[in-house]
């Protein structure tokens, strides 16, 4: 279509007959930006949830990480007065061997 064409039909009938089309063009963007919005808050939404079972893991590690910390304490600490407990008889051995 040329533009004489164009420009003949538009003084003719005026814009009026242009309306519904942009109008139609305007409610189609307006669609694809709601379904666009919303395959975003879908995603968003799968994310959060992916964030939220990581914190629960960190959660969990942080909790084995402890109790393997005061279950290692515990033997340390155990291992400890035992050592104590051999000086001490050593020691009393060595006094009773020099006397």
């Amino acid at each position: 279509m040329n533009i004489v064409a164009l420009a003949v039909v538009i003084g003719v009938f005026g814009l009026w007959p242009l309306i519904p089309i942009i109008a139609m063009v305007i409610k189609h963007r307006k669609e694809m930006m709601q379904l666009e919005l919303e395959k975003r808050r879908l995603s968003n939404q799968e994310i959060a949830k992916q964030i939220e079972a990581l914190r629960a893991e960190i959660a969990q590690l942080r909790e084995t990480s402890t109790q393997y910390d005061l279950s290692l304490q515990a033997n340390l600490e155990s291992l400890q007065e035992r050592v104590r407990a051999l000086e001490m008889r050593d020691s009393i051995l060595e006094t009773r061997l020099r006397d």
